[in-house]
């Protein structure tokens, strides 16, 4: 222990200032930033039906089984499996899985947030206003200048790139991912033969290449057949159109093309300068450790309150005004409308991936918040309102999003840009009002960033107020600091310039990506597997017991085989497609 005297160990002042604690935990970029876009990418309805029951078949059994474990031992992840075992075990691993886990993501975490930080301070200062004039002059030059012919062409192939593209994904998706890079393979090496039969020839002496290229010389038959269709319709579309019609069609598409350029240029402009990205973390954790710093009650529980309630307020406010724009109809179909040929089989992985990781699961977290539980109460239901805000959260923000992607002629398949990109320009092309909703939106991802870093920071330090005797404060200000340190890599992660210049040609991935890589495929669900196995099979019944008295027999019954049996298996399988070794279209 150290020399300084022991702490008295802090407790949440009141149940719902746990429950908003930890709801803040799970909430975060992954639901605002990671859920829409990942959502648009798999299609939409049957996506999210899908998440939904992952939710409660994966997510909320293992949040019962962190939180449980906690309000048994009153201790962080580390010491509390050596509590409730009686002494020094294997199982405390776990727990040092936890707090690594927890040290790592906040490192690139905290960088993450600073491009909020970054693009709160742009809206309030109205960056997308000269974009959107630059562009509107640009959109202008164009109609002006661009004969209608050539107009007609462009409105055609975007039209039938549109047309096409689900039924496209679709078609591909029925090979899988190791067929279409054995085919590309092939394709490569022909296109650099000058004798293309003789190379052909050779080339499909390869069991796995003559395979593929069956498979797919199909596939790209039907896909042909596919856009010449929706060639032929987009065509048949914009004939029908007035002259002036396709100008105004044309001159639109021209400006949101200019916008989307000068928005994503500013985004990338920022991730590659790894200065301003380190400046915008250090201020992000600066923040971060003051709350932590400040205590439980008077610190987290304080600020969770507070963030919370702003937080879903923020989200309400732009749900509402996203009500009364053309594209509402449209993104809640999307959202809530099932459409099977829109999801590929690995989207369903995807669905039970983010359900497991979007709850703080598999870091330690939900175990460090609910051992600061004095006036215990019932687990079943806390776990239930912690869920359920954090899955109210992620629905709130495809219903904030979606519309507004929609409206101006965004696609919901963006990606990653959608917060970054899409979003922006969306904001840029409403003109009045945009700034304001811009502000609120990148404030709203600020809030949400900031109630899950301080989790993840509570989960490194409590280690060390429990187990070394260390102060609050210095635990705080020490290992925030220490973690910032470990972040500077990552900020300058897309710096050509920048440190460790040998790490992507080395690991194929930038230190960010391998930072987020080795957390979330590897860390997050072996931590979650051995908490389900742990609280399932190993933790004393009469510990389990107590803390599942008073609910139902049925429901503890459903829990205990949920976690038993369920849980395991299924995030065995979202370990195995995250790592590769299982791969599905």
């Amino acid at each position: 222990m150290s020399s300084e005297s022991t702490p008295e160990r802090g407790a949440w002042g009141s149940r719902i200032g746990f429950i908003l604690a930890a709801a803040g935990s799970a909430v975060g970029l992954g639901n605002i930033w990671k859920f829409p876009y990942i959502t648009g990418e798999n299609g939409g309805g049957l996506f999210v039906l899908i998440y939904l029951a992952c939710i409660a078949f994966v997510g909320l059994p293992i949040l019962m089984a962190e939180i449980m474990i906690g309000r048994s031992a009153q201790k962080q992840p580390i010491v509390a499996f050596e509590t409730l075992q009686g002494g020094r075990t294997p199982w405390a691993s776990v727990g040092w899985l936890g707090v690594l886990s927890g040290f790592v993501i906040l490192s690139y975490y905290i960088v993450v947030a600073g491009w909020a930080l970054d693009f709160t301070l742009k809206s309030v200062v109205g960056f997308t206003k000269p974009i959107q004039q630059e562009a509107a002059q640009a959109a202008s030059i164009y109609r002006a200048t661009t004969p209608l012919e050539t107009m007609k062409a462009e409105l055609t192939q975007a039209r039938a790139a549109k047309l096409a593209k689900n039924d496209v994904t679709t078609i591909r998706g029925e090979a899988a991912k190791k067929v279409w890079a054995n085919h590309k393979r092939f394709s490569s090496a022909l296109a650099k033969a000058a004798d293309k039969e003789a190379a052909r020839t050779i080339l499909l002496e390869d069991p796995k290449l003559a395979t593929a290229v069956s498979i797919i010389e199909g596939l790209n038959k039907r896909i042909a057949a596919t856009k010449d269709r929706a060639g032929k319709s987009a065509k048949a579309e914009i004939d029908k159109l007035s002259d002036q019609a396709v100008r105004d069609q044309a001159e639109a598409r021209k400006r949101r093309k200019v916008i989307g350029d000068k928005v994503g240029a500013t985004f990338i402009g920022l991730a590659k300068d790894g200065w301003t990205s380190t400046f915008w973390a250090a201020l992000f954790m600066l923040v971060t450790i003051l709350v932590v710093s400040g205590g439980i009650s008077g610190g987290i529980e304080r600020a969770c309150k507070v963030l919370m309630p702003i937080l879903i307020g923020i989200m309400l406010l732009m749900v509402v005004y996203g009500m009364f724009l053309p594209g509402f109809g449209e993104a809640v179909s999307f959202v809530f409308k099932p459409d099977a040929s829109r999801l590929k089989a690995s989207g369903v992985l995807e669905a039970l991936g983010h359900a497991f990781f979007t709850l703080s699961l598999g870091m330690g977290a939900m175990i460090t918040y609910g051992s600061y539980q004095k006036d215990k109460g019932s687990l079943v239901s806390q776990s239930v309102m912690i869920a359920g805000i954090d899955t109210l959260v992620a629905l709130l923000a495809c219903l904030m999003m979606f519309p507004i992607v929609f409206t101006y002629g965004q696609e919901a398949s963006a990606g990653p840009g959608l917060v970054f990109i899409s979003m922006p320009l969306a904001f840029a092309e409403l003109g009045t009002g945009g700034m304001l909703l811009s502000i609120l939106f990148f404030g709203l991802l600020v809030f949400a960033a900031l109630t899950s870093a301080i989790s993840l920071l509570e989960v490194v330090a409590s280690y060390f107020i429990d187990k070394k005797g260390w102060t609050r404060k210095k635990a705080a200000w020490l290992l925030g600091g220490t973690i910032f340190a470990f972040s500077v890599p990552s900020a300058f992660a897309m710096d050509e310039g920048g440190l460790f210049t040998s790490w992507e040609p080395g690991f194929g991935k930038n230190f960010f990506d391998t930072a987020d890589y080795l957390a979330s495929n590897w860390m997050l669900p072996l931590g979650g597997l051995l908490i389900s196995i742990y609280a399932g099979w190993v933790m004393p019944a009469k510990m389990r017991d107590a803390e599942l008295q008073g609910a139902a027999p049925a429901l503890t019954k459903t829990w205990l085989l949920l976690v038993r049996f369920v849980a395991p298996v299924l995030v065995v399988l979202v370990l195995l497609q995250k790592v590769g070794f299982l791969e599905l279209g």
